[in-house]
C-alpha cells in the first residue's frame, strides 16, 4: 500500500480455512455490506458469510456461514454472491448467480425470501443472475441482471417491472447485461452495462405509459401509427391503426385481438386504415375508415356491417374517406368526410334501412356548408352543432332552423378566427369553446362577444398545430400537437410542454387520436403508438438543481485556478482583459437540454438575462474598471428554479491613466504643455516670418517678366511645391557687349529654407561668372569649385546653363545633372545630350564640365524643365513621365503658339493629369522659340531690354 512519508498502515488478513470452522467459506470476495446493527456481511463465490458486530474488531474473528442450512438457505449457501445492499429498513438484499434473496430480522430470527425468474410470468424476475442492486427514494429495489435487463421490484406486492434493450427503440436500455447501479441527487438512476455503455432512467419520470408497435411480439399493436382510441365500459381499449386494422386490447390480460379487412368476407372490417371509433347507444361501435366508408361493429359477435358510397344510390354514404363521427342524443350519426361534405344517418332500429342525408358546400348558397372537407362535428351545451373544416373555417349549424353561421379567417379582423383549418373543439366547464387549429395554435371562443383569442408558440405552446383537446379534473387543458404534448391552464395562460424525453410515443401526434375515459385516464395517439396516463400522476421534477460555475475564460482562453472555480470568491482582472466569459451548469441530468438559466452582472445589468441549455455562456466585453458580482441561477427540466444560484466577484483594475496619481501628473503635464505650446507658437511665428522672407528672397532672384530678345520668343515660370522651394531660374547677359544671352535653370536637393538659400547662393555665383564674360562651361566649372566646400554632401544643385547668340542664333549649353533640354525641329522633339559626365554641382570637388553647341533655325523650339514636371503623380500613384510629355507636345500646333502659350499649355496638362493629387516637387518650365526673322540685328545699336532682377539680389548679398 502506498504511504506518505509520515503515515503507515497495518493490514490484518482473513482467509478461508479448509476443515476449519468459523472461517470464510471462500477467498474470492465479491461484495461487502454492513447492516443497521453493525454486522458485516461478506459475499463470496461460495455463499454468504456473517461477521457479527462484536467480532469486527477481533484479531481472530469467528465467521458464520450457512453451509449446513436447509431450504432457501441451502440454495444461498452454495451460490455465488455478486452484490449486497442494505435497505432503509435494515434488511439485506443479496444478488446471486441463481436468484435474488431478501434477508430480514423477524422477532429476533433471520427470515430469507428468494425471488426467481419465471418465463410464463412477466411480473417475475427476468433473469436469476443478479449483478447490481439499488434502493431508490420511494423504496423500490432496482435489480440489474446479467442478460435480463433492468428490473424494479415493488417490495409491497413482490411484482417486478422489466426494462430491456429493444433494438428498434433508441430510447430503450442500451444493453441487457448490467454491472452497476447508482442514483444521483436529482433522482436519476445510472445503469452501467457490460458492452452497452451507460444508460440513465428517471425514477421520477412522468407516468406516460407507452403502448408501442413490436413486429416481433404477437401481443402488441399491429401498426405504429394510431388514428383513434376508445375505451368501452368493460375497460377494453379499441385502437384504430394506419394499415393494421382495428386492435382490441385487454389490459388486464395484456392480450391483443386484431381485426383486419378481408375482401372475401363481407362481414369483416371494410378497410385497414381506421380513422375513427365511437360507441353506439346499443353496445355497438361505429368505425370510420379511410377509403372503406363506415362500419357498424358488434363486439360480441365480431360482425361488421359496412356502409359505403354507391354512385347509383343517392341515399348512400356521400364519400368513403371518413374524418369525423359524432352520435347525438337522438341517435343521429353525423359523418364528416374528406371531400364529400357532411352526412346524417338515423341509427335507431326503426330506421334499419340506411338513408343518408347530405349536407354539402354549394358556392351559390351562402346557407350551405362552408367546405366539403370536414374534420369534426361537435354539439355544445346550447344544442348547436359546430363543424370544423380543413380550409373552409368553422361553421355553426342550427338544426332546428337548418341555418349555418360561418366563421372564416379575415386578416383585417383582430378578434376573428385566426385559421381556416380547424381540427378539434372542446367546451370547458365554464362554457368557453376551445379550438385546435393548424397554423394559429389554440383558440378560445367567447360566444357572448363573438370574439376569438389566440394562444400560440409566442405564448409558450410547443406548436401552432393543435390536434386534440381534453380537460382534466383541475380544469387544465391537455392537447396534442406535432411537437409534443402540452398542459395549459386556461386562467393563467401558462403552458407546460412535454416531449419524447418525458416518455411520449413521439413528438408527432395525430389529429383525432385522443380520448378520455370515464375514470379520467387520457389517451393520445401518434406515429409511434399511443400514450395513456392519469393527469394527476404527471408530477414535475421536484429536485432543485445545484448551480455550478464550470469554466472561466479570459480573452477566449480558459483560465485555471488553484482551487475549484466554485470556491473562488473573486477574480481580479486588468483593463487589458476586455473579453471574459463564464460557463455554468445546473446539475440535474433528467433532461439537461430542458434546463433553463438566468444571469446578470451586478453593477452592470439591471435585469436578468435568460438563456437555454444550448448557450450556457455569459460573455462580457469592455467593462469599465470597478467591482462587480456575477450571479447565475438555473432550473431543472420542469422549471423548478434554484433562486440562490451561484455568485462570484469581479474586480477590474483601471489602467494607469485612470489612477489618481496619473491624473495628478496629467494636470502637471497639461500646465507644462501649455507653456511649451506657447513657446512653440512663438517659434512657429518666427519661423513663418523667416520662411516668408526666404520666399521673398527666392522670388526676388527669379525674373518677374519674360525677356524681349530679338529673334527669340522666351517665357519661363517656377511653381514651388512648398512656400519655399528648391527650383529657380534666371536670365542674364554674358559679358558687357550684350551679344550673348544666358538662360539658367536649377534644382537644389531638398525643400524649404535650406533649398532656397542654396538656390540664392548658386544663382549668385553663376551670375558673377557670366558677368565676367566666361563661357557656359567655364562658368559651371568655376561655380562647382566654389560651391563644393560651402555645402554639405547631402545638398547638391542640378543646373543647366544655356547661352543664346543673338547675332548667329547659335545656342551653347552645359548641363550639370538637370533633365536634358528638348529641341523641336522639323516636326520632331529631340533630347540634347551633354558632353562628358554631367555631375550636379557640389558632388565632385574638381570636375571639368563640357559644353554643347547647336545652330538654331527659325521655327526651332527649346524646352528646359526640372524633374518636378515629369515626376508629377496623380491619385493613382502614376507618374506624368517623359513619354506623356512628348505625346502632348507632339499634339500642339507650335507654329501658332507663343512660348508663353506653350508653357501654360504644358502646365495645364500636368495639372489635369494630377487632378486632386498633391504637388510633391517644384516645377520649372522655360520655352524658347526661335523666330523666322530677327527684328534687331546683333552688333551695334541699343541692346534689347532684359529684366535682371538678380542684380539687386546679388548686390544685396
Amino acid at each position: 500500500m502506498p504511504t506518505s512519508s509520515t503515515a503507515s498502515a497495518c493490514f490484518h488478513r482473513f482467509f478461508s480455512g479448509a476443515g476449519r470452522a468459523q472461517t470464510l467459506t471462500d477467498d474470492h470476495i465479491r461484495a461487502l455490506a454492513v447492516d443497521s446493527t453493525g454486522n458485516l456481511w461478506v459475499g463470496t463465490d461460495r455463499g454468504l458469510n456473517l461477521l457479527p458486530a462484536d467480532q469486527t474488531g477481533s484479531l481472530h474473528p469467528r465467521f458464520t456461514s450457512f453451509a449446513h442450512a436447509a431450504g432457501e438457505w441451502k440454495r444461498l449457501a452454495c451460490d455465488t454472491v455478486r452484490t449486497l445492499r442494505v435497505d432503509r429498513s435494515g434488511a439485506l438484499w443479496i444478488g446471486a448467480v441463481h436468484g435474488l434473496h431478501h434477508l430480514r430480522q423477524d422477532n429476533g430470527a433471520l427470515r430469507l425470501q428468494t425471488f426467481l425468474s419465471d418465463p410464463l410470468d412477466p411480473h417475475r424476475l427476468s433473469n436469476n443472475n443478479v449483478c447490481a442492486l439499488w434502493e431508490d427514494e420511494e423504496g423500490f429495489i432496482w435489480v440489474g441482471t446479467d442478460g435480463g435487463g433492468l428490473n424494479r421490484l415493488n417490495p409491497s406486492d413482490g411484482r417486478f417491472d422489466v426494462w430491456r434493450n429493444m433494438p428498434q427503440d433508441p430510447h430503450s436500455l442500451s444493453h441487457d447485461e448490467i454491472r452497476s447501479l447508482f442514483q444521483d441527487r436529482s433522482g436519476l438512476l445510472w445503469v452501467g452495462t457490460y458492452g452497452g455503455g451507460v444508460s440513465k432512467v428517471n425514477v421520477h419520470r412522468k407516468q406516460f405509459t407507452h403502448f408501442r408497435y413490436d413486429p416481433d411480439a404477437p401481443d402488441a399493436l399491429s401498426q405504429p401509427i394510431i388514428w383513434s382510441i376508445y375505451e368501452d365500459p368493460e375497460g377494453i381499449l379499441w385502437i384504430g391503426t394506419h394499415g393494421g386494422g382495428l386492435d382490441r386490447l385487454d389490459r388486464r390480460r395484456n392480450q391483443y385481438t386484431h381485426y383486419r379487412a378481408d375482401r372475401k368476407n363481407p362481414n369483416s372490417l371494410s378497410h385497414d386504415i381506421v380513422r375513427l371509433i365511437i360507441p353506439g347507444h346499443h353496445g355497438e361501435l361505429w368505425i370510420g375508415t379511410h377509403g372503406g366508408g363506415i362500419c357498424r361493429f358488434q363486439p360480441k359477435s365480431g360482425r361488421f356491417i359496412r356502409y359505403l358510397h354507391n354512385d347509383h344510390d343517392p341515399h348512400s354514404l356521400c364519400h368513403n374517406e371518413i374524418r369525423s363521427l359524432f352520435l347525438d342524443s337522438d341517435s343521429v350519426l353525423w359523418i364528416g368526410t374528406n371531400g364529400g361534405g357532411l352526412d346524417r344517418l338515423d341509427t335507431r332500429p326503426a330506421y334499419a334501412a340506411a338513408r343518408f342525408i347530405h349536407l354539402h358546400n354549394d358556392p351559390a348558397d351562402s346557407n350551405s356548408l362552408c367546405s366539403n372537407y370536414v374534420r369534426f362535428v361537435f354539439k355544445d351545451s346550447a344544442g348547436l352543432y359546430w363543424i370544423g373544416t380543413q380550409g373552409g373555417g368553422l361553421d355553426c349549424y342550427n338544426a332546428a332552423a337548418e341555418s349555418f353561421t360561418h366563421y372564416r379567417h379575415n386578416p383585417e379582423d383582430p378578434h376573428g378566427i385566426r385559421s381556416n383549418y380547424v381540427f378539434c373543439m372542446h367546451e370547458d366547464r365554464q362554457g368557453l369553446l376551445w379550438l385546435g387549429t393548424w397554423g394559429a395554435g389554440l383558440l378560445r371562443f367567447d360566444r357572448r362577444s363573438g370574439t376569438f383569442t389566440s394562444f400560440s408558440t409566442r405564448n409558450g405552446l410547443p406548436s401552432d398545430a393543435v390536434y386534440g383537446i381534453l380537460e382534466d379534473e383541475q380544469a387544465n387543458l391537455w392537447f396534442s400537437t406535432n411537437n409534443g404534448l402540452a398542459r395549459f391552464h386556461p386562467v393563467t395562460g401558462t403552458c407546460k410542454n412535454y416531449n419524447i424525453r418525458d416518455g411520449l410515443q413521439s413528438n408527432e401526434f395525430n389529429g383525432g387520436s385522443f380520448f378520455k375515459s370515464a375514470s379520467g385516464e387520457m389517451f393520445f395517439g401518434g406515429i409511434n403508438g399511443f400514450n395513456a396516463f392519469y393527469p394527476q400522476s404527471i408530477k414535475d421534477n421536484p429536485h432543485i438543481p445545484p448551480i455550478m460555475l464550470t469554466s472561466f475564460r479570459k480573452m477566449n482562453r480558459e483560465v485555471h485556478f488553484d482551487q475549484p472555480l466554485s470556491e473562488v470568491k473573486a477574480i481580479k482582472l486588468s483593463h487589458r482583459d476586455y473579453i471574459f466569459a463564464f460557463e455554468f451548469a445546473a446539475l440535474d441530468y433528467t433532461a439537461p437540454e430542458k434546463n433553463l438559466y438566468a444571469y446578470r452582472m451586478e453593477g452592470l445589468d439591471q435585469d436578468w438575462i435568460t438563456t437555454t441549455a444550448k448557450n450556457r455562456l455569459a460573455q462580457y466585453t469592455t467593462l469599465a474598471p470597478g467591482k462587480y458580482v456575477f450571479h447565475v441561477k438555473g432550473s431543472n427540466n420542469d422549471g423548478v428554479w434554484n433562486e440562490n444560484g451561484a455568485a462570484i466577484g469581479i474586480v477590474i483594475a483601471p489602467p494607469f491613466w485612470q489612477t489618481w496619481w496619473f491624473r495628478l501628473l496629467v494636470l502637471a503635464a497639461i500646465g507644462g504643455t501649455a507653456v511649451l505650446f506657447y513657446l512653440r507658437r512663438l517659434r512657429l511665428i518666427r519661423m513663418a516670418a523667416e520662411l516668408r522672407a526666404a520666399h521673398d528672397m527666392q522670388m526676388a532672384i527669379m525674373p518677374q517678366a519674360d525677356p524681349q530678345l530679338p529673334g527669340f520668343d522666351l517665357s519661363g515660370v517656377c511653381i514651388p511645391a512648398n512656400q519655399v522651394g528648391g527650383d529657380f531660374f534666371d536670365y542674364t547677359w554674358i559679358g558687357c557687349d550684350h551679344q550673348k544671352f544666358a538662360v539658367l535653370v536649377g534644382d537644389v536637393s531638398g525643400k524649404a529654407m535650406r533649398a532656397a538659400m542654396a538656390a540664392v547662393m548658386v544663382n549668385g555665383m553663376i551670375y558673377a561668372e557670366t558677368s565676367s564674360g566666361k563661357s557656359v562651361a567655364e562658368t559651371i566649372t568655376r561655380s562647382n569649385t566654389l560651391l563644393y566646400p560651402r555645402t554639405d554632401r547631402q545638398t547638391f544643385t542640378a543646373v543647366c546653363l544655356m547661352s543664346l547668340d543673338l547675332a548667329t542664333h547659335e545656342m551653347c549649353f552645359t548641363n550639370a545633372g538637370l533633365n536634358e533640354p528638348l529641341l523641336y525641329r522639323d516636326g520632331r522633339w529631340l533630347p540634347l545630350c551633354s558632353n562628358g559626365i554631367a555631375y550636379p554641382l557640389g558632388i565632385v570637388a574638381h570636375h571639368e564640365y563640357q559644353e554643347q553647341r547647336v545652330a538654331l533655325k527659325p521655327g526651332d523650339v527649346l524646352l528646359l524643365q526640372t524633374d518636378g514636371l515629369q515626376d508629377a503623380m496623380n491619385t493613382g500613384q502614376e507618374f506624368y513621365g517623359e513619354e506623356r510629355l512628348l505625346r502632348f507636345l507632339e499634339g500642339l500646333s507650335l507654329h501658332s503658339f507663343t512660348s508663353k502659350e506653350i508653357r501654360d499649355a504644358i502646365l495645364a496638362d500636368v495639372r489635369a493629369f494630377m487632378g486632386k493629387a498633391h504637388q510633391y516637387d517644384d516645377m520649372t518650365v522655360i520655352v524658347i522659340k526661335c523666330l523666322t526673322e530677327i527684328n534687331t540685328p546683333g552688333g551695334e545699336g541699343t541692346p534689347p531690354s532684359v529684366p535682371c532682377s538678380s542684380d539687386a539680389a546679388l548686390k544685396a548679398g
